[in-house]
């Protein structure tokens, strides 16, 4: 029987690396849309505002690239630290000409609606186009944990697939870089750059992943085999992989700050970040 995707539904980063790393997470964060049985960690007040503080510095540099007057005297003392990290490091070469914060792509890649939201875009016109990400969990990743995540397989193929309607013009691969920013180690950015073999690999990569998701035919889709994955996983409960939180300084780099907090790609809520 063929997997019914929800009407409309796109794949994103999240909802690939949902299903690579527990397809039974898939089945039922997006086929079943069960709520969530459990908080993914304790304690919940500091992962409630580790996701707060992420999303509020997230918007904080949206309006900073949308060109805002932004009072360092005024910021939220949680928010200066990193901002302050921001200014006195900022990524060396980044394109000066066009810079799009909160930039949204679409196309059809594996048969499949792809979509993601890049925190900032910046290119000169028929140059390079930087893809950024701003990264705030705790610890930074390292480059390989980094190279094997979905959003590293997606960010730069979708660019690629979507330049003409996106930008107005057709990209080479080379024309591509990928950069994470952590606001814990702002010194330490992680780049990537993209080549037409990492292209062709990163398809095969989506779609492989995709027949394998669409082709499955279970009532109850696989468990993880990776149990360690599960102590930070909301719906363990449901699948008797225990019952009690894992520890928010318990994970995976990234994962750890956001495990349990939906769609990452989603667009960012409206939100203030003076006092």
């Amino acid at each position: 029987m063929p997997v019914s995707l929800p009407p409309a539904f796109s794949f994103s980063q999240s909802s690939l690396q949902d299903y690579a790393d527990c397809a039974r997470r898939f089945q039922l964060r997006y086929l079943m849309q069960q709520e969530w049985p459990a908080p993914a960690a304790e304690p919940l007040g500091e992962v409630e505002q580790a996701d707060s503080l992420g999303r509020r510095f997230h918007r904080l540099l949206e309006r900073h690239f949308l060109g805002l007057t932004i009072e360092r005297s005024a910021l939220d003392p949680a928010l200066l630290a990193w901002w302050d990290a921001f200014t006195a490091h900022p990524i060396p070469g980044l394109p000066t000409a066009v810079r799009h914060p909160e930039v949204t792509t679409t196309a059809e890649i594996g048969g499949q609606r792809m979509q993601a939201t890049y925190d900032l875009l910046a290119y000169d016109p028929g140059g390079e186009v930087w893809i950024v990400d701003w990264k705030t969990a705790k610890r930074r990743p390292t480059q390989n944990w980094l190279d094997h995540r979905l959003q590293t397989v997606l960010y730069p193929l979708l660019l690629i697939e979507s330049a003409r309607q996106l930008l107005g013009y057709e990209l080479k691969p080379e024309q591509v870089r990928l950069v994470y920013w952590f606001a814990t180690a702002p010194g330490q950015s992680e780049v990537f750059t993209y080549s037409a073999t990492r292209r062709d690999q990163d398809r095969h990569t989506i779609e492989s992943l995709l027949q394998k998701l669409l082709s499955t035919d279970s009532s109850v889709w696989p468990l993880t085999l990776d149990t360690g994955r599960c102590h930070l996983c909301q719906y363990r409960s449901l699948c008797d992989r225990g019952k009690l939180a894992g520890r928010y300084d318990e994970g995976d780099d990234e994962e750890t700050a956001s495990v349990g907090f939906g769609n990452t790609d989603a667009p960012l809520p409206a939100d203030d970040y003076v006092l």
